[in-house]
């Protein structure tokens, strides 16, 4: 399927979602390196703004997925959107008089990370919503569209974290205040490609129960799928261990190196290449009919990643294993939202996409705490030596679990592929 033939609503719903990505590849790189080199916290300082993003997944994500599936998916993105542009509006206009402190910084944190709580189950809800054409009327889309749609999303993310990561790293001439202007106005026409979704496709489900019972049908949903169940652990352990590690060890050893805040943002493009490499070959090979069996060899890959950077690499080797891990969490990310959306029943969806993040961030924010300890009273490469170790068992239990290395998906519109 090649991009001009993409459904123009599918289009429309991939510049919104490459613009949002835009503005988070901005994010990772700046905050971080606000934090280190403007401010000059320490690693334990470091550890809970990095977790001041994610934190908030813990309470607002439930509720922003139970929102996604009463109201119209997007609006709700495109008012996310908005929030997320204010923040960073009111940061850029404070660092024109003085630098912020470190609880402005966990403020800034808290906000992006609740506007972004509900941003990402109402994104991620319209992805069938988009695909769908006229032609397909009301029937169900086949498990080959739905993989490959999914892949042109991850394809969407990755692209827009790779430029949004290469504008920060003109981070020493451009400074701050700009590239947050930048992240508004991305932000502000994501929000009008997500406002000009709002009519198209089936209307959500209105829930009738109130809303801790409709919390509970997720979980309920989640609970009875063992594929889901056990995935949702899985990507549980990816953010407790690896997001967790990355977020805060990888600035570390940036900054140990010396030389700059390009060098740190060379490592997070290095990163979204591989993301972007790994991306595309699924577009042309297909995802394949067992995904969840990718998704633990991709456990795998990490765990020896982790122990290879652990060993010390040089500056350009650490840039090499660095993209090499990120084509392993983009074939690892692209499989488990495949197999979410495939098996997770319409009417909950955003639920259980709420619920598939909030494992994922909410257990981020717990990894980013424990990697900054960590690191505070160790060197970093120890850290990230445990996080292979870790990684090598929790491969082994799942492998033996067996139901995400026994799932088939299949392949019934393989001309798609």
């Amino acid at each position: 399927m090649a991009f001009p033939a993409l459904a123009a609503r599918l289009r429309t719903f991939l510049l919104g979602y490459s613009g949002t990505s835009l503005a988070t590849g901005l994010q990772v790189v700046l905050l971080p390196w606000i934090a280190v080199a403007l401010v000059e916290l320490p690693a334990l300082q470091l550890g809970w703004v990095q977790a001041s993003v994610l934190l908030p997944n813990l309470v607002f994500l439930l509720f922003g997925g139970a929102l996604a599936d009463r109201f119209d998916s997007a609006r709700v993105a495109a008012l996310s959107c908005i929030g997320l542009g204010l923040c960073h509006t009111a940061l850029a206009y404070y660092l024109l008089d003085r630098l912020p402190s470190l609880h402005l910084l966990l403020l800034y944190g808290v906000s992006l990370g609740i506007c972004t709580a509900f941003l990402q189950p109402a994104r991620d809800n319209l992805v069938q919503r988009c695909a769908r054409t006229p032609e397909d009327g009301s029937s169900r889309l086949s498990e080959a569209r739905v993989q490959h749609t999914v892949t042109w999303m991850m394809l969407a993310q990755y692209g827009g974290q790779a430029v949004g990561m290469l504008l920060a790293s003109r981070f020493d001439q451009w400074g701050a205040e700009l590239l947050l202007m930048i992240q508004v106005g991305v932000l502000l026409a994501a929000a009008l490609f997500f406002f000009s979704l709002r009519h198209l496709g089936p209307a959500p489900h209105a829930a009738r129960q109130k809303l801790p019972r409709a919390l509970l049908e997720g979980f309920a949903e989640v609970k009875n799928s063992r594929a889901i169940f056990e995935l949702v652990l899985l990507v549980g352990f990816n953010g407790l261990v690896h997001i967790g590690v990355f977020l805060v060890v990888l600035p570390l050893m940036a900054e140990s190196y010396g030389r700059g805040a390009s060098y740190y943002a060379t490592l997070q493009i290095a990163f979204v290449l591989g993301t972007v490499v790994a991306t595309v070959t699924m577009l042309r090979r297909g995802q394949g009919d067992t995904p969840g069996r990718g998704v633990l060899m991709c456990l795998l890959y990490s765990a020896a990643l982790l122990i290879a950077i652990s060993f010390g690499p040089t500056v350009y080797g650490l840039m090499f294993l660095c993209a090499c891990w990120g084509a392993v969490a983009a074939a690892s990310a692209a499989l488990g939202k495949s197999i979410v959306q495939l098996l997770a029943p319409e009417q909950v969806r955003s639920r259980i996409i709420s619920i598939y993040q909030l494992s994922l961030f909410g257990c981020a924010a717990i990894g980013a705490l424990v990697a900054g300890a960590i690191s505070e009273f160790s060197a970093p490469l120890t850290t990230l030596w445990w996080a292979g170790i870790f990684s090598l068992v929790a491969f082994v239990l799942a492998w033996l679990s067996g139901a995400l290395r026994q799932l088939r998906i299949h392949q019934s519109d393989s001309a798609e592929n």
